[in-house]
């Protein structure tokens, strides 16, 4: 649902992607004029924020502001103007969230597998009184 708007009968795109800063945990929301980019967030580590950048059409230079809510794994919403005036509000669709997702498991795997055996030793161990005693 990465849907097409259009500014001054242009059309802009925005769309998401996960990116490898900070381990796949955080992604790039871009926007793209006529197929240009004129906005990339790169990855923020922001739950919600903004961000601003300028570009020219025609020789002027106007200014591009997106902010962005609390996401998640596939989307984010996001409002995009362009020199103050409202342009959309919407959803973006990560692209690439199978990523992040699969991350998440892995790592929640290890610490499963760490908290596993951590009870697995106190349980030994209460068990087990002599093993506390030396000697």
């Amino acid at each position: 649902m990465n849907e097409a708007i259009t500014w001054q009968n242009l059309p802009i795109t925005v769309q998401a992607r996960r990116v490898p800063r900070y381990f796949w945990t955080t992604s790039s929301i871009d926007v793209f004029l006529a197929g240009q980019y004129v906005l990339r967030t790169g990855g923020q580590m922001k739950l919600t924020g903004s961000y601003s950048a300028s570009f020219a059409v025609d020789g002027v230079i106007h200014t591009v502001e997106l902010s962005w809510g609390t996401g998640y794994l596939w989307s984010f919403p996001y409002k995009l103007q362009i020199d103050g005036a409202p342009v959309a509000e919407s959803r973006v669709y990560v692209q690439n969230w199978p990523l992040g997702f699969a991350l998440m498991l892995l790592v929640a795997s290890f610490f499963g597998i760490l908290l596993g055996a951590a009870l697995i030793v106190l349980h030994h161990l209460s068990t087990n009184p002599a093993v506390l005693q030396p000697g």
